[in-house]
């Protein structure tokens, strides 16, 4: 059984991408033996320039894949004139071998790049969800499963394992990414506004009604509960299991022993605990002495060199790196804690 690993969080600003990034890569340096697919279903398409090469080069060769019809916007739009319920036959092209585009990150790395027409294909999306056809909603969500598959099947001699980074809004593309996951890892800050994010998060996938007393933090709306009765009860689809929460950007706050940080950890923690304890199925049973909730080091240098550069976290040196024609230092003292806290989330997977 292959490992597919959505990273959502109903919040931007939480750091997706760039965790995305850092887990997919480092991943695939330790499994060498596997292949990693990374989907970007996020219409920045921020994750797929990184990857392709960082700014500038990146840009450059996402332009090319877009130009020769090679991003998930493009299958989509194929999927609509050509075959909407059905596969086109060449699925398999649309996945690209990073390597091939950027030669510091690892031959065994796939991708299937992003677009900013995804925001256009919603329509085409809740087109199909409308046609007078059985099922109609749950086979319009069913395109990135089906790449999935697809992939898994033509590379069946080899372990797989998928990461799907998505867009915080719950659009009909980041339905997409969500029913093809059979994990969810949502990242988050250790401030009030993630906890609403978790709590919406049980709404929106799960229907589940969660109150919070003081002050109250959802409703009874049936609206809330659309998406879960059309998937898991009309569509029959398995939603994700919650493998794990991970606080960007704590190690600086930590420094400063700010109680309020403090007290909003704790809080996570203690939300993880529950919620793992009054609703068990929704949460991936973790072996060993692996933790539901991560720390990972605030990496705001860190993350303006990758971004730039396109490399391995774990190829960081402690040098100053050209960032647009601006020297930017890197510290070993940064670079530890934050592969440390990379590390432990990996070993968790």
């Amino acid at each position: 059984m292959y490992s597919s690993y959505c990273i959502w969080n109903n919040k931007g600003g939480v750091g997706k991408t760039f965790l995305t990034y850092g887990i997919a890569i480092e991943y695939a340096k330790k499994h060498s033996d596997k292949n990693v697919v990374i989907f970007d279903l996020c219409p920045q398409a921020n994750l797929s320039t990184m990857l392709l090469g960082g700014d500038g080069a990146g840009e450059e060769n996402l332009a090319l894949l877009s130009n020769n019809e090679r991003t998930i916007a493009n299958y989509i739009k194929q999927r609509y004139d050509r075959s909407r319920f059905g596969l086109i036959g060449r699925e398999i092209g649309y996945f690209i071998k990073v390597a091939e585009y950027n030669k510091n990150l690892p031959g065994n790395i796939y991708l299937l790049p992003g677009d900013a027409d995804l925001d256009l294909c919603a329509q085409l999306i809740d087109y199909m969800a409308s046609a007078p056809e059985k099922n109609a909603w749950g086979k319009s969500r069913q395109y990135v499963l089906e790449l999935l598959s697809v992939f898994n099947d033509e590379h069946k001699t080899k372990d797989n394992c998928f990461f799907i980074d998505t867009n915080p809004s719950f659009a009909n593309y980041t339905h997409l990414g969500i029913l093809a996951a059979n994990r969810l890892i949502i990242p988050c800050t250790a401030d009030s506004f993630p906890m609403r994010g978790i709590y919406n998060i049980f709404r929106l996938l799960y229907g589940a009604k969660i109150q919070k007393k003081s002050p109250p933090i959802l409703s009874d709306d049936d609206i809330f509960t659309t998406f879960n009765e059309r998937a898991e009860h009309d569509a029959g689809y398995a939603l994700p299991q919650i493998h794990s929460f991970v606080l960007n950007r704590s190690r600086t706050f930590d420094k400063k022993a700010s109680k309020a940080y403090k007290a909003h950890v704790q809080e996570i923690n203690n939300l993880a605990i529950t919620l793992s304890n009054e609703y068990p199925e929704r949460f991936l049973e973790l072996s060993g002495a692996s933790e539901r909730v991560h720390n990972l080091k605030d990496a705001n240098t860190i993350s303006t060199v990758l971004n730039y550069h396109g490399i391995a976290p774990s190829s960081l040196e402690h040098k100053p790196y050209l960032v647009y024609e601006e020297k930017t230092q890197v510290n070993q003292s940064q670079i530890n804690p934050y592969l440390d806290d990379l590390k432990r989330i990996i070993d968790s997977l």
